[in-house]
């Protein structure tokens, strides 16, 4: 890559960061050692502190993402806004309810399934058991092709509370807004014929201002879980290892 100063990168991120790492090691200084001007990955789920590491590290590097399977190909892929991976106009995506098939709203969570018509391999409906949301709003580049947002887990790690689908990664989600919050997980409940959502958040200290933050975290968690929940801080250390992002603790009667 140095030698043949090569710009462009086409792989996962996982790799190019390695690449990063080795380049150091060599005593390369990156932005000078390397010249990479533009990178397209895809593969794995990229998350933005791997993206703004990696553009720290190549100053001036565009890193922009794909979606797709080894069966259908390409069904997302990022524009120069970074806010959504555009569909393709030569296939049908859509976000369904995994149980019914049924389609989701903008905005709601449930599984990829792409519909493409190869005349060699073409493929009706075909569940990538992914989970994600569109958003079909209008991008400021121009297009007016809905979006199919960051990939947020899979689908046999969900739980559908109160109607809606949460996902181990969304509870992350949650937490990341927050410098306060250590672990944290999910508890979901009945009280009567009803779902209970609980929060439970460690704090890494004390904190004299923790009904603001609780407020604070329950709007967040109305704005990226799409439900109302509570929310419980405990101590540091409460949480037992390796415990479950969502705890189902209902008992159906």
């Amino acid at each position: 890559m140095k030698d043949l100063k090569v710009t462009g990168f086409l792989g996962t991120h996982s790799f190019l960061f390695s690449v990063v790492q080795k380049a150091k090691e060599m005593g390369l200084n990156p932005p000078k050692g390397l010249t990479l001007k533009t990178t397209f990955v895809a593969a794995e789920m990229l998350p933005e502190s791997l993206r703004e590491s990696l553009e720290s590290e190549l100053r001036g590097l565009m890193i922009r993402q794909s979606y797709g399977t080894a069966d259908i190909g390409c069904l997302g892929f990022e524009c120069a806004q970074k806010n959504g991976m555009h569909i393709p106009d030569d296939c049908i995506v859509e976000i369904v309810d995994p149980r019914t098939g049924k389609q989701c709203g903008p905005g709601e969570t449930g599984e990829v399934v792409g519909t493409c018509f190869n005349k060699v391999y073409p493929l009706i409906r075909f569940g990538s058991g992914d989970l994600s949301y569109l958003n079909d709003g209008p991008c400021p580049c121009g297009r007016t092709s809905p979006r199919l947002m960051k990939i947020v887990g899979r689908v046999d790690q969900m739980t559908k509370v109160k109607g809606m689908f949460i996902h181990p990664g969304l509870v992350d989600s949650v937490a990341a807004k927050f410098n306060e919050i250590g672990a944290c997980r999910v508890v979901v409940t009945r009280d009567g014929h009803q779902d209970r959502m609980t929060f439970q958040a460690e704090l890494d200290r004390p904190y004299p201002e923790s009904e603001k933050l609780s407020g604070a975290v329950k709007k967040v968690i109305q704005e990226i879980l799409r439900i109302r929940g509570e929310v419980h801080f405990i101590p540091k250390g409460s949480l037992p290892q390796r415990a479950k992002k969502i705890e189902d603790q209902r008992v159906w009667e």
